[in-house]
């Protein structure tokens, strides 16, 4: 009985055509050995498994064949040349390891070997693999061989990592750059191989499903040998029939039908199934990590046959699954998926580093179960596009809704205060953007007195807005003095029907914006400015260059002078009375409390310091 033969070497590519995936190489060198147009040196760089090596042995073939058709390119395989090479016995052609054979030494003899004429054929042939892992100085003898090269040499480097080469070793070669083979290529390979080894007397019996040479494409990661070796491990089981469930077996893949299970109850937003399917897998066996990594790439799938469903070339699954995937994938967006995919791809983070990691995954299938649809930007123009033609057509324009929180991001958190102090009664506003007027309303005291400025430290960043009789009283903070500064924005009635005029006016020239300032709330006139309290839509509408030349084109004819406009959040409207100090001061010393302030002017002193000045 014949010794068994690794299916890896037995069909071992031997002409450039048996190649696959790499038709972008083997096309230029099949024109290069035609045409005697052969360089010097060569190299070639990818991901292990191409045929880089394979690559070098057929073009190596190819330059001494003795029997080599005049317009061809493919060596005969059947001259003392070609089997002397196939074999590894050839003097001409030097196969020599770069991380066995790195040092100085190495090279130098090499570089006498080479001055040589050959013995049989054309040309002497050197191949380097892993030319990468030679030293600096074993590159440096190299390079005057390179420069200078006999006519009869030529060198052929494969690597995986060509950015350790020298520059002055890489300007001096002709690169290819070896692609990762096709999915799909991989298993026509394998299924290949199959009939070949079924039609061969002495080879072994067995049949291929579909499914299983992909999953086993899939296991490759692109790399042809590594898809043949594993097939020969699948095959050695001894079973005749080679299906998905002895290749999973036998390679240690996971159950695909567990990931139809978890995927199946996400998208149908069924937590409480999605947490039993998980732990039902988890029960088989499943690794955690391989349940997050199985989970990304099945919901990967969906994602793209949801972009393309053409695209069955990119998922490695057999055709009753690309039908079952393209029914799961029903009712959900690519946004909505993408949302599903990043979830699922960043729990695998703090997994590696928690000693609980099923923990994490169950709180990211639990919140992908629960995730919500989330609004596209196209969705929101028609929206807006829809109250447009409202308003066109003289609707009323509906009220301005709350912002809506993330679909997906958890419920709203509301902000809570330091736990030594209770919520002040004001609204007080932090940030580290500019600073922004925020209502406050006083809480009603016994009758009015005479007004006392109001001055009180504060935090840099905070505002507070106090209204009274004749206007709305705005303190706001200075970054730069840390004091609060006292203006009154005025208020009556005219000027409340002057801005509607304005928003009467801006609406049939200009819908959408009219729309947005309707849904504003005009507060007043402050230093020669419109203040209009809105949200942060509505803002970064109305900052908009354009639509602000428009209303600074309408306010000076209808206010009868010029004004800007300043944008504030919004709050509630203005009191009609005036604060008295005892009504303010229960808000100045809950504010001096939330930002650990402290008082550096009391009320009354403003005066005297006018006096004394």
């Amino acid at each position: 009985m014949a010794s068994h033969r690794a299916l890896a070497l037995k069909y071992r590519p031997q002409v450039f055509g048996d190649l696959v995936g790499q038709e972008h190489v083997t096309a230029v060198l099949e024109r290069a050995v035609e045409s005697g147009r052969v360089a010097h040196a060569y190299l070639f760089t990818g991901a292990r498994g191409v045929g880089k090596t394979t690559s070098a042995r057929i073009l190596a073939k190819a330059l001494n064949c003795e029997q080599r058709k005049a317009k061809g390119a493919d060596p005969c395989n059947r001259c003392t040349s070609c089997t002397e090479i196939t074999s590894g016995v050839s003097l001409d052609v030097a196969e020599i390891d770069g991380a066995s054979n790195r040092g100085i030494a190495d090279v130098q003899a090499l570089r006498e070997k080479v001055r040589f004429s050959p013995t049989g054929g054309r040309y002497r042939i050197v191949i380097i693999d892993e030319v990468h892992q030679l030293s600096n100085d074993a590159f440096a003898a190299l390079l005057k061989t390179l420069e200078e090269p006999p006519a009869h040499l030529v060198f052929i480097f494969a690597t995986t990592d060509p950015q350790k080469l020298p520059d002055t070793i890489r300007s001096r070669t002709q690169r290819f750059d070896f692609a990762r083979v096709p999915l799909r290529k991989v298993a026509d390979r394998l299924l290949d191989i199959a009939k070949r080894e079924k039609a061969d007397p002495e080879g072994t019996r067995f049949t291929l499903s579909e499914g299983a040479a992909l999953l086993i494409a899939q296991k490759s990661e692109g790399s042809m040998r590594d898809a043949v070796s594993a097939l020969d491990q699948v095959v050695s089981a001894g079973e005749e029939k080679i299906d998905e469930e002895l290749v999973r077996r036998v390679l240690g893949i996971a159950d695909r039908e567990a990931f139809f299970a978890i995927a199946g109850a996400i998208t149908a937003r069924d937590p409480k199934a999605a947490l039993t399917a998980l732990h039902a897998a988890f029960a088989k066996g499943i690794d955690a990590s391989e349940l997050a990594s199985g989970l990304s790439e099945h919901i990967r799938h969906l994602l793209v046959l949801a972009v393309d469903p053409g695209a069955d070339d990119l998922i490695p699954v057999s055709h009753e699954d690309l039908a079952r995937l393209r029914t799961q994938n029903e009712g959900w967006s690519e946004q909505d998926l993408l949302r599903l995919l990043r979830l699922a791809s960043e729990v695998a983070t703090p997994m590696k580093e928690s000693p609980q990691p099923l923990v994490h995954l169950e709180a990211a299938v639990l919140q992908m179960a629960t995730l919500e649809s989330g609004d596209t930007l196209a969705t929101l123009l028609a929206r807006l596009e829809a109250l447009e033609q409202r308003l066109s057509s003289g609707a009323p324009a509906p009220a301005p809704a709350p912002a809506a929180r993330p679909s997906g991001s958890g419920p709203a958190t509301p902000s809570r205060p330091p736990a030594r102090s209770t919520a002040p009664p004001a609204t007080v506003r932090a940030s580290s953007a500019p600073p922004r007027a925020a209502a406050f309303t006083a809480p009603p005291a016994s009758p009015p007195a005479s007004p006392s400025p109001i001055k009180a430290a504060a935090s840099t960043s905070a505002t507070i807005a106090v209204a009274d009789e004749g206007g709305v009283a705005v303190a706001i903070a200075s970054p730069a003095t840390d004091a609060l500064a006292v203006a009154v924005v005025t208020t009556d009635d005219e000027g409340t029907t002057r801005w509607l005029a304005l928003i009467e006016t801006v609406n049939e020239k200009k819908p959408l914006l009219g729309a947005f300032l309707h849904g504003s709330r005009f507060m007043g006139i402050q230093d020669e400015c419109l203040v209009v309290a809105m949200d942060d839509l509505h803002r970064a509408v109305v900052d908009e260059k354009d639509n602000r030349a428009m209303i600074a084109l309408e306010v000076p004819r209808l206010f009868g002078r010029p004004l800007g406009i300043r944008c504030v959040a919004p709050g509630d409207g203005p009191i009609r009375r005036r604060p008295t100090e005892e009504d303010v001061r229960p808000a100045i010393e809950r504010a001096i409390q939330w930002f650990d302030g402290e008082v550096i002017e009391k009320p009354g002193r403003t005066s005297e310091r006018s006096n004394n000045g």
